[in-house]
């Protein structure tokens, strides 16, 4: 599945349910949104102040892997969060 910025966010949760740990780990509450059906990611992304390309890239990890539950990438200057 390619995930585009384009697309909009009912139908990437739609067609890879995996990425919506991402929306909730960028702290996207667009998971039963109503406006999620008209948004594309990167009207997401810009509404949320979210790295387009840092969102993109952890949708895609999801999507083509959820079974690993991949989190997203850390953000320059940023240490991952240790877990136990």
């Amino acid at each position: 599945m390619t995930i585009r910025p384009n697309r909009l966010v009912a139908d990437v949760l739609s067609d890879a349910p995996a990425t919506l740990r991402v929306f909730l780990d960028f702290h996207m509450r667009c998971v039963g949104c109503p406006i999620a059906s008209f948004h594309t990611l990167a009207d997401a992304a810009r509404e949320h102040g979210v790295d387009l390309d840092r969102f993109l890239a952890a949708l895609h990890a999801a999507a083509v892997a959820p079974a690993l539950g991949f989190p997203p990438p850390p953000m320059a200057g940023e240490q991952a969060a240790e877990r136990g």
